[in-house]
């Protein structure tokens, strides 16, 4: 019998997932309360209210760790005067940087985020790349607004929540965003995240594949139910080299061309 309900939402190889006996209509008053406060936290664990929710799925499911964060700044003299003169600055270098990646066959992918309230209050971009192994001297020859530019690979974060957090830790524009308020802009065609939802079966849980990283795992059950939530990376499978094909036994043992057979 079907009792339980499951969401999987997977974004690259960062997976989140729960499990849950949901409340009835039939069921006596007791037991509908006592299962829903198994449905309260697992919308709760999986609903992705806040922005650096969503903004982790989305790094997760378009950015390996081997890709970049690339940080910005501007010199004195080319300082934008507000908030939407830098916005156009970094518009700029993008188009530059695509057609640079266009030429060469090499597709752009980019998440990024516009800061200037923390620290010395100067405007500022986080950027956030799909890499190519040959990128530092290519954005500093395209920003020509600072001599300042720091990368990384995103495996600095150990993490995509952490690089979520640090990047979503400003609202979009001046002033304190609602929440849930978008804080950055993304290149088009990006990939979403993918759900799967519906009711299971009684014996339904959830365990990670083995191999897999779990980054948070937590469970709890009564007499009329539980509640399972997990989040995970899937481990990075090695493709398993190809082995040559054997040569047949007569084949090793002919004598090679111009050969002799003694030799």
């Amino acid at each position: 019998m079907k009792t339980k309900r499951k969401k999987i939402i997977t974004a690259g190889r960062l997976v989140w997932g729960v499990v849950y006996t949901a409340p009835r209509a039939r069921d006596p008053e007791h037991v509908r309360q006592a299962r829903q406060k198994h449905s309260t936290k697992a919308r709760q664990a999986i609903n992705m209210r806040a922005s650096y929710q969503r903004l982790e799925l989305l790094l997760a499911a378009n950015f390996g760790f081997t890709d970049i964060h690339v940080v910005l700044t501007y010199r004195e003299d080319a300082l934008p005067p507000h908030y939407k003169a830098a916005q156009q600055c970094l518009k700029k270098f993008l188009t530059h940087l695509r057609e640079h990646r266009r030429k060469r066959g090499q597709a752009l992918r980019y998440i990024y985020v516009t800061e200037g309230l923390h620290t010395d209050g100067r405007l500022h971009h986080h950027l956030v790349l799909n890499g190519t192994g040959q990128d530092l001297e290519l954005i500093r020859s395209l920003w020509v607004y600072g001599e300042d530019v720091h990368l990384e690979t995103l495996d600095t974060y150990g993490g995509y929540e952490a690089l979520a957090r640090y990047l979503a830790k400003e609202p979009r524009q001046y002033g304190r965003a609602a929440l849930g308020h978008r804080m950055w802009s993304s290149s088009r065609g990006l990939q979403k995240p993918t759900v799967e939802a519906g009711w299971v079966e009684e014996n339904t849980t959830l365990e990670a594949p083995p191999d897999a990283q779990i980054l948070e795992q937590r469970s709890e059950r009564n007499e009329f139910g539980e509640f399972v939530y997990i989040k995970y990376l899937m481990p990075v499978y090695q493709p398993r080299p190809v082995r040559p094909p054997r040569r047949k036994k007569r084949e090793a043992l002919a004598p090679r061309p111009g050969r002799c057979p003694n030799e």
